[in-house]
């Protein structure tokens, strides 16, 4: 819990050292607290990216006391608090999405945000009409997509529960694609990724029921079962005899199974 006084924070307003120092040691925990958070993906954390990010918010709480125009401590906190998002926000984003603007990183979250945290379906989102005026090129999203994968490092533990610190994401694609380690780069990534998914796929349909099975390849036109995606329940129901309502009954179910099955298999990758 950090604690402030009105007295302490009207202090540091007028420049009194030994304030603004008080000011900047009651925030230490909040900072790295923050700073932790940012740079924890995957649940991994990038403790060098923590660093410097916590460096940053220590700057920032100095500045934040000669901006601050309120007067109540709860108004500091939370004026301190949206300076640390905004400061450690853009300082990870120009540390580790090199190549592109900050604009552009900031735009690629967007779209990422909208494609279920995909990077490949982010960059083929970040290219459509949906994202509006922050719309791409193709290849802005291409350069941002490298950008992002950059991040994702071939030498990083796989998942610590289960590997413990043995094995890389390199050595995994390394024996998925038949590529030594040291030749991989980011399109064997890629096309090993495509190929575990499609593989998590069929794995996971496979664990539904056939009704729910049957529905979710038809709306997506997996094999063998054709495309039904654009066209009404009944036509389906009528070709599986069934009515309409467990068509959707099966979607509805079989949609959120999958979703809790796929995610489970897929925390390992």
């Amino acid at each position: 819990m950090t604690h402030f006084t009105t007295e302490m924070i009207a202090a540091a307003k007028g420049q009194d050292l030994a304030a603004i120092s008080a000011v900047i040691a009651e925030t230490e925990t909040l900072i790295l607290q923050r700073s932790r958070d940012y740079a924890t993906r995957g649940g991994r954390t990038d403790h060098d990216l923590a660093d410097d990010l916590a460096q940053t918010g220590r700057i920032q709480i100095w500045e934040c006391v000669g901006k601050f125009e309120g007067d109540t401590p709860a108004q500091f906190m939370a004026f301190v608090d949206k300076a640390l998002h905004s400061a450690m926000g853009n300082q990870r984003r120009k540390l580790s999405r090199p190549g592109v603007s900050e604009q552009t990183s900031k735009d690629f979250e967007i779209a990422l945000s909208r494609s279920g945290g995909d990077p490949y379906e982010a960059a083929r989102f970040a290219s459509t009409d949906e994202m509006g005026p922050r719309k791409m090129t193709p290849d802005r999203a291409y350069a941002a997509l490298l950008s992002w994968l950059g991040t994702d490092s071939l030498d990083r533990p796989l998942d610590d529960d289960l590997y413990g610190d043995a094995i890389t994401l390199g050595d995994v694609i390394a024996a998925e694609s038949g590529i030594p380690a040291d030749l991989l780069d980011h399109a064997d990534y890629e096309s090993t990724r495509r190929k575990t998914i499609r593989q998590q796929v069929h794995r996971t349909l496979g664990l539904l029921s056939e009704r729910q099975r049957h529905v979710l390849k038809a709306d997506h036109g997996i094999s063998p079962v054709g495309h039904y995606g654009d066209g009404p329940d009944a036509v389906l129901a009528d070709d599986m005899g069934v009515t309409p309502y467990q068509v959707k009954q099966a979607r509805v179910k079989g949609k959120n199974r999958f979703s809790e099955l796929y995610r489970a298999g897929a925390r390992a990758w």
